[in-house]
């Protein structure tokens, strides 16, 4: 009797595009010995192909690392010329490491997309980080605001005791001026 090897079998959890369709893809696939990411690059027209395959655990560490460099060369791309330019046009009176966290959270909520033509801030991350300073000051407008209105409300409260107390003050007043009164 002969015997067949098993078939090699996958089951493909998610697939996604490695940056875009003509960069790559990335499998995550489930077999007898675990699950596996398969990362494979071939950018259109580069005559150029890699294949990776990591476990789960070295994927989140190349991720950590990933992040950490982006964060790095993030940061390195706030030249003085862009703070100069971000704290002229954007953000008047900040200082450097205030307008780079500014423009780190920024970047992270717009997902990139602040840095523009010739180095400058692209004039739509300018816009964000005008619109966002006005908030902040609407913000800050506004609980003074409240603050103020919570420490006159005490003042009218005591306005309406006070004229209650004026009402009965009043009342016993004519109470007395009548019973002070001879009988006529």
């Amino acid at each position: 009797m002969a015997t067949t090897p098993a078939a090699d079998r996958r089951d493909v959890i998610v697939r996604s595009a490695f940056i875009s369709d003509e960069v790559g893809e990335i499998v995550a696939w489930r077999d007898s010995e675990g699950p596996t990411i398969d990362i494979h690059l071939e950018p259109e027209d580069s005559g150029q192909r890699a294949d990776v395959s990591l476990t789960p655990s070295e994927a989140r560490d190349l991720a950590r690392q990933l992040r950490e460099v982006a964060d790095t060369a993030q940061r390195a791309g706030w030249t003085p010329a862009v703070l100069a330019d971000a704290r002229e046009r954007y953000l008047p009176g900040l200082s450097d490491e205030q307008i780079m966290q500014r423009l780190d959270a920024l970047t992270e909520r717009l997902g990139g997309l602040v840095l523009g033509f010739r180095g400058k801030l692209d004039w739509r991350a300018g816009r964000i980080l005008v619109a966002e300073t006005g908030n902040q000051l609407l913000d800050r407008a506004a609980g003074a605001v409240d603050t103020a209105e919570q420490h006159l409300s005490g003042y009218q409260q005591a306005l309406d005791q006070l004229s209650t107390v004026k009402a009965e003050l009043d009342h016993v007043r004519h109470f007395f001026t009548h019973e002070s009164e001879l009988p006529r």
